[in-house]
């Protein structure tokens, strides 16, 4: 859609009161299922908001307690984003080769610390130390 169309019609929408509005926004969707493309599809979580939003407005719920509840929905739709995001990064990380995390005989438990084989020549040194001075 052209940006001029776009801004003309928001200033339209502007001046209306919120009931005819949503007769807009119903003539909007349904022009939209009888001709529109499928390539913007909406989230699970926007078509259930959308959806909870259109039972509060049949049930004649006071527009601030629908916007109320749609700030909700969007705040947990953004909730489950960052966790998909996350649990994307771990598996991420979860595949690099096991070459990687051990590195020329240095153990997977001490990885980080510098010790080799297990740090077992630093513990057996220290045991000799404190049988000299004993």
């Amino acid at each position: 859609m052209d940006q001029l169309l776009k801004e003309r019609i928001i200033r339209r929408l502007d001046n209306l009161p919120n009931d005819k509005a949503y007769q807009v926004l119903d003539y909007v969707e349904f022009l939209e299922s009888k001709f529109g493309s499928r390539s913007g599809q909406a989230s699970t979580l926007e078509k259930l908001a959308d959806r909870v939003e259109d039972t509060l407005r049949a049930g004649r719920v006071s527009v601030s307690a629908i916007k109320g509840t749609r700030d909700v929905l969007d705040a947990a739709g953004r909730v489950m984003q960052g966790l998909a995001e996350a649990g994307r990064t771990v598996v991420n990380e979860l595949q690099v080769p096991a070459q990687n995390v051990t590195k020329e005989g240095t153990d997977v438990k001490n990885a980080g610390t510098g010790k080799k084989n297990g740090g077992q020549g630093e513990q057996n040194s220290g045991k000799d130390e404190n049988k000299e001075t004993a």
